[in-house]
């Protein structure tokens, strides 16, 4: 195979969290590799701003936007059709971002967020993973998945693999989204669709202050494994795997600061 091929070109993605953080990242990092794009996010300020920072990119032609709850089912399947509309064609990048946090654990934690937290990291993930799967099996047959790869990437978490004491509810919805990522990778795979689950650490995001995690706390630790990791240093991960030939799946991805020794 010849090594000047740009597995980037002609590329549509969707990205769902996408107006900060690690999607909003990812989105700048794709649109510099020419990649068109349909970002999602469920407020729309912070949409409108990702989506000119990507235009500023990428040009006006190359990004959508898809404004609503990723926990509703309707919102993905929009975020599909909004590709096809734009281009007429399907996505063959999918970057399921989307989610929330909650500090405590199932004792300390606010049992009147769970039903949030559910319905995004779950419920949301599986309708994002049932819609793309469909839409890429639908194109599997007779594609050509080395030169032209298709790629479905979940954003888990470490402490979807490593039980936090004090974080244990929302890493229990992380510990499903990589049990579905694996189980999403059993069927697809066999039909040349990529299925990478990333696994950051300690990312310096608004997330924390979002979800309500204790801005002291997430100082001092910062400073205890620090330098943390930057949203970008996430995205660069995720633009390199998705620019390697089709019959590489970089399928499971731990990325934390180097001292973050746990979770």
């Amino acid at each position: 195979m010849p090594e000047n091929i740009n597995f980037m070109k002609d590329r549509i993605a969707v990205i769902s969290g996408a107006s900060s953080g690690i999607g909003r990242s990812v989105a700048c990092r794709l649109a510099e590799q020419g990649v068109r794009l349909v970002l999602n996010a469920r407020t729309e300020e912070k949409l409108i701003e990702a989506a000119q920072e990507t235009r500023n990119i990428a040009g006006a032609n190359n990004i959508r936007t898809v404004c609503g709850d990723i926990s509703e089912e309707q919102v993905t399947v929009l975020c599909i059709d909004e590709c096809y509309k734009a281009w007429q064609k399907k996505p063959d990048i999918f970057i399921a971002n989307a989610g929330r946090g909650l500090p405590g654990t199932v004792v300390t934690s606010n049992p009147d967020e769970w039903d949030d937290l559910i319905d995004i990291n779950i419920k949301g993930l599986m309708y994002q993973m049932r819609n793309i799967a469909r839409t890429m099996m639908e194109a599997a047959n007779g594609h050509d998945f080395v030169q032209n790869p298709m790629d479905i990437v979940v954003i888990g978490s470490t402490i979807g693999r490593n039980v936090s004491p004090f974080n244990s509810v929302y890493g229990a919805t992380k510990f499903a989204a990589h049990g579905l990522t694996e189980a999403l990778r059993r069927p697809l795979g066999p039909l040349g669709i990529r299925v990478t689950l990333i696994a950051p650490g300690l990312v310096g995001t608004t997330f924390q202050r979002s979800a309500g995690y204790s801005a002291s706390w997430f100082e001092e630790y910062s400073k205890e494994v620090g330098p943390i990791l930057k949203p970008d240093d996430i995205a660069r991960v995720i633009s390199f795997l998705l620019s390697l030939p089709g019959n590489i799946n970089l399928d499971n991805i731990s990325i934390r600061p180097t001292r973050q020794a746990y979770p």
